[in-house]
């Protein structure tokens, strides 16, 4: 499995997240891009994976969504010692990104989330 994630994915990550009122994209040690542009830059010259912050519903918490590729596919981790989880995603097919992080955080974290 690639460490990292393909431009293409983070691309279409970045049009999907960037505009969300309530969910983040960022790389790992940096704040969350604030525009889809700062993204494209960033993209660009790294290719470190990517992480989403996605709220929970009725909460002031989150879950922490480490994004790499894996071919074509865009995968989603949970890295959480208790509540661990991985969903892939073809990228031809991120337009189905909001059910496929809900389903993933449903069944690792019992929890519901914020809408993209």
């Amino acid at each position: 499995m690639s460490s990292g994630i393909d431009t293409k994915h983070g691309k279409l990550l970045a049009e999907m997240v960037v505009p969300s009122s309530s969910w983040n994209v960022q790389p790992e040690k940096q704040d969350p891009f604030k525009s889809q542009e700062a993204a494209l830059d960033y993209l660009n010259s790294n290719n470190e994976p990517l992480y989403l912050h996605v709220p929970f519903a009725q909460s002031d918490d989150y879950v922490r969504i480490c994004v790499t590729s894996r071919g074509d596919d865009v995968v989603f981790m949970i890295k959480d010692i208790n509540n661990g989880g991985e969903a892939s995603l073809h990228y031809s097919h991120i337009k189905n990104l909001d059910s496929t992080i809900r389903t993933l955080v449903s069944e690792c974290c019992d929890q519901k989330i914020k809408a993209l």
